[in-house]
């Protein structure tokens, strides 16, 4: 058995010891996340094009 934990089960140990966060909270949390990380991507793509373009 592997001693390094899986995706799912850290995500559910978090979750576990976090019992007075709501699913509508962690649900506003992951789209907070989700919306940073695109931010990001779109901003280094833009950045590539520029120092394409010069």
């Amino acid at each position: 058995m592997s001693r390094y934990s899986g995706w799912a089960e850290v995500k559910r140990r978090m979750r576990e010891n976090q019992p007075d966060v709501s699913d509508a909270e962690w649900e506003s949390r992951k789209q907070a996340a989700r919306t940073a990380t695109e931010a990001y991507v779109v901003d280094h793509r833009l950045r590539e094009i520029r120092e394409e373009q010069g």
